[in-house]
């Protein structure tokens, strides 16, 4: 179930149904619950405020609740997070465990499996620790937050969540689920350095006279200029790792007896999945609140757009061309210009957009729906066009799209065009003071992919036949 339909399908098969519903609205949850023995929740709102997230979560709950009772949902499975329940528990876990509660009021058998840390690609906890690793080698530490934890592969997590669907007639309880490894947070962070063969080095800034939640906050808006998790999540995150979160109920194992990974393996494993392009999801996927229910390009009246368009000639087929363009952004940057890319990237993180350091799914491929940075691919058509969405606070809409037109004899003509639908007054007066930087940057663009397709071409070796 996916929330939006400018959310596409992650991934097809035979057997898979997408459907798309709002768990904020029972309307849109009556029809896909129709005919479900068993649902698995695995909703949060924490991409909200503070404020909002915690009455969010509660709402998504009771309407999911009453609408799988009303509908005949036999069983409910529910991934919460680990805590006891004590002063030290922050308002993510706290929230956790309420949705847990609302989940079993009713009539329905709910199994509600509590973790840590899930190590898995894609996801916001490993992404945040990730970046943590990468872009802090100083790292501010508080002796609050070196609680343990009980961090679990992501392939375990699935193997409890797989298992318990196969059990059949088990009653609503609690089951603690974790990995192989109990450690500090200090600990957990150091290992997964050493993975990823950085040094960091922690200094204490328990000296602050500045209450513990406040800090992570500030934290937070401080690590947001490095890494791509939004501050929100990463305040949350952070506040988490105040409590304890290990498991104290071992009742799993009895139903499913198997030994789960140690916490360096599981590092190790996700890392190669990145390096080998078998990453399927991240959690960059679902496009900021504000621009989920955008309409697409080709919705929008011709006379609403002001369009820069610049084109050149390639000495290259499609076919060569189309993986070069589908190469940018991320760690590759911006073919041209980068130090322009990373300002503008740099002014959207300060006004709280995600900037450029959300990066990419897959170095190399690109799908419908992926993120690039602060574009969003709203069209990929391959060896024919690429059509980029921006999500940056700016003064309009913007589109960034690519054009690849066959002429004959291993020619094709690239066209890009930068589609701008300005708001009144301000809109107008930020396209007029872009436009040179938008010539410069895209120009150079276009001239790089001229003379990287040029240099592979001269590159290929030609095949002589002979005879007799």
């Amino acid at each position: 179930m996916f929330r939006n339909r400018g959310c596409p399908t992650i991934l097809t098969h035979p057997r898979i149904e997408s459907v798309y519903a709002d768990s904020l609205k029972k309307e849109e949850l009556r029809p896909v619950m129709q005919g479900v023995h068993t649902a698995y929740y695995l909703i949060h709102s924490m991409r909200n405020k503070k404020q909002e997230f915690h009455e969010k979560d509660k709402l998504a709950a009771q309407n999911f609740l009453e609408i799988a009772e009303e509908r005949g949902v036999q069983k409910i499975v529910y991934l919460g997070g680990l805590g006891e329940e004590t002063e030290k528990l922050s308002e993510h876990l706290r929230s956790r465990q309420e949705v847990g509660r609302i989940l079993s009021s009713g009539s329905v058998p709910v199994i509600k499996l509590r973790a840590a840390i899930i190590i898995g690609t894609g996801s916001a906890s490993y992404e945040l620790l990730k970046s943590l690793v990468m872009h802090n080698r100083w790292t501010p530490f508080l002796p609050e937050f070196n609680s343990k934890s009980q961090p679990v592969a992501i392939r375990d997590v699935i193997k409890y969540l797989v298992g318990i669907l196969e059990i059949l007639d088990l009653s609503t309880r609690i089951y603690h689920i974790g990995g192989k490894d109990v450690m500090t947070y200090k600990d957990l962070i150091l290992h997964f350095s050493r993975v990823h063969n950085r040094r960091i080095v922690f200094f204490d800034v328990s000296w602050l006279p500045v209450a513990v939640e406040i800090l992570c906050r500030i934290y937070a808006y401080w690590l947001h200029f490095f890494i791509s998790v939004p501050v929100n999540i990463t305040s949350l995150l952070l506040n988490s790792m105040k409590s304890d979160v290990v498991c104290s109920d071992h009742e799993i194992k009895k139903l499913l007896p198997f030994e789960p990974l140690d916490f360096k393996t599981a590092v190790t494993w996700a890392k190669e999945k990145e390096n080998q392009s078998r990453v399927f999801s991240h959690w960059s996927d679902v496009p900021p609140d504000q621009m989920n229910e955008l309409m697409p390009l080709c919705k929008f009246e011709a006379s609403e757009f002001v369009i820069g368009e610049y084109s050149v000639t390639i000495p290259a087929d499609p076919e060569t061309i189309f993986p070069v363009m589908c190469r940018i952004g991320g760690e590759h940057g911006w073919a041209h210009a980068n130090i322009l890319w990373e300002l503008r990237g740099l002014i959207d993180r300060i006004l709280g957009g995600v900037g450029l350091r959300r990066g990419r799914r897959d170095s190399t491929q690109l799908k419908a729906g992926d993120s690039v940075d602060f574009w969003r691919v709203e069209k990929l058509d391959p060896n024919r066009e690429l059509l980029l969405r921006a999500e940056i606070i700016s003064p309009g809409l913007s589109w960034l799209q690519f054009e690849l037109e066959p002429l004959g004899r291993d020619n094709t003509r690239v066209t890009l065009r930068a589609h701008f639908v300005p708001k009144p007054f301000w809109g107008h007066l930020y396209w007029a003071a872009m436009s040179h930087f938008h010539a410069y940057i895209f120009k150079g663009m276009l001239s790089h992919f001229r003379k990287e397709c040029s240099q592979m071409e001269s590159h290929v070796p030609v095949l002589e036949e002979k005879t007799g």
